[in-house]
């Protein structure tokens, strides 16, 4: 998908303007005082671990696309299917493992980088991963990854507590493991894999 006069390709995992979340005023306390839940909850707001999940509506390809951001329901899908997060087909794979575009950490990572990683950034096919080099301004330094485990690891987002108003008071976006026991107060908003056994590719020849 392209956007713009200049068409600008759109990554597959990218939020539009179209798409707005809903959940001011839809959240609230569980009945059992345990943790979130959606006033209206149905099924498909909670995971397979049980960690309830923003909202989101579905309007790809209406409005403008925000490269900065990721639809939810999008990403965590191409996580789970090893999907590539731009043109939405099968990710890489071969023999070292599936193809993940990263940037290079500034100060200089640890020896071992990108082993252990913790990644919201879902898998890339090979040409999209050149296509990806060429037009995104986010990979100044971009750096070829194969990983031949990407393990779920848990999820991105933040918390929300009980205020003093009685309402819900938000706090910072964080990262959280599976099996946290905080993880009833935290509304999940991106899959988080690990990556592991990783492999560093030449790039691949820049898409012109």
């Amino acid at each position: 998908m392209t956007w713009g006069p200049h068409q600008l390709p759109v990554p597959h995992a990218a939020a539009w303007s179209a798409e707005r979340t809903a959940v001011a005023g839809a959240l609230t306390v569980r009945a059992d005082g345990a943790g979130l839940a959606y006033r209206d909850e149905r099924p498909g707001d909670r995971d397979g671990q049980g960690v309830l999940w923003a909202r989101i509506g579905q309007a790809q390809g209406q409005g403008r696309p925000n490269f900065r951001a990721l639809h939810s329901g999008r990403q965590r899908g191409a996580m789970l299917d090893k999907l590539c997060q731009v043109c939405g087909g099968q990710a890489s794979r071969t023999g070292r493992g599936w193809l993940f575009l990263l940037q290079r950490p500034a100060p200089p990572e640890a020896r071992d980088w990108p082993e252990g990683l913790l990644c919201t950034k879902p898998p890339v096919c090979r040409p999209c991963a050149a296509l990806a080099m060429r037009h995104c301004p986010h990979l100044s330094d971009p750096v070829v990854v194969r990983s031949r485990k990407p393990r779920t690891w848990g999820v991105f987002g933040g918390f929300f507590t009980p205020a003093p108003d009685g309402g819900l008071a938000p706090h910072a976006d964080s990262a959280l493991p599976y099996g946290d026991a905080r993880a009833p107060w935290f509304l999940a908003s991106q899959l988080v894999v690990e990556l592991t056994r990783c492999t560093v590719e030449s790039a691949p020849r820049p898409a012109r």
